[in-house]
């Protein structure tokens, strides 16, 4: 099946394993698996000065006009500045990406709320990766009465009831695939959520986008609702088409 937009995508270098995610990677897997656009970033906005890889991110996007750009701050090098996110927007940025998994910053962080807070004042959609049991509780508990979309990226299988319990409850937060490693984990959500909560993503190149891919295929659940997770909920939440 074709994918219009991959949600979750990097570029750059990974410190953490050895791995190939440079630009030319990502571009070789997009088309090979005939990705129309991507939402992606440059890796050095997380390992190392977030304006330098923000800008990386920008200049990449203009190169090659398939990749949607994704800004990242980080919350310990951020101080307050209040017209940062609307200044990232107006420059062409369609999300926030954050990453408090990578970064080891807590949730329940005074700069984190300030980001968030400027984000609501904009409609720009924040996406955010956390690895332990209870952060996405937190995240639900600190955007509770802001009406900003929040998409949880990296849903693992550990994470699968409590992010399921939290998008129950808080509209606004949306579940992004990569890791949905089974066809059921697409079956379960669909029939609980509704397939209007979820968006499509691969984390390529780190994570093998087939991997990624091969559960949604093989999953029971309609034509229409695979083109929901595809397509229409990414760009809705970008208002791009």
């Amino acid at each position: 099946m074709d994918i219009a937009i991959d949600s979750n995508t990097l570029f750059g270098f990974w410190p953490k394993r050895k791995v190939d995610i440079s630009l030319n990677k990502l571009l070789e897997i997009m088309a090979k698996h005939k990705v129309e656009r991507f939402l992606s970033l440059s890796t050095t906005g997380i390992f190392y000065d977030y304006e330098e890889g923000n800008e990386e991110t920008l200049r990449m996007s203009k190169n090659y006009p398939q990749i949607i750009p994704m800004a990242t701050v980080d919350p310990r090098k951020y101080f307050g500045k209040e017209t940062l996110v609307k200044e990232l927007s107006e420059k062409g940025f369609k999300a926030i990406r954050l990453f408090p998994d990578l970064q080891n910053w807590p949730l329940d962080y005074e700069p984190f709320f300030n980001i968030v807070e400027e984000a609501e004042k904009i409609s720009l959609p924040l996406i955010i990766s956390v690895v332990s049991l209870g952060g996405i509780t937190e995240i639900a508990k600190i955007t509770t009465g802001h009406e900003i979309p929040i998409v949880i990226a990296n849903v693992n299988y550990n994470q699968f009831s409590e992010a399921l319990a939290v998008a129950k409850n808080h509209k606004n937060i949306l579940l992004e695939t990569s890791l949905f490693d089974t066809p059921d984990a697409y079956e379960i959500f669909v029939r609980e959520l509704g397939a209007e909560r979820l968006v499509f993503g691969s984390y390529s190149p780190v994570h093998y986008f087939s991997a990624s891919l091969l559960p949604l295929e093989r999953a029971e659940i309609s034509n229409e609702e695979k083109q929901l997770i595809t397509k229409e909920n990414i760009e809705r939440l970008l208002k791009c088409k």
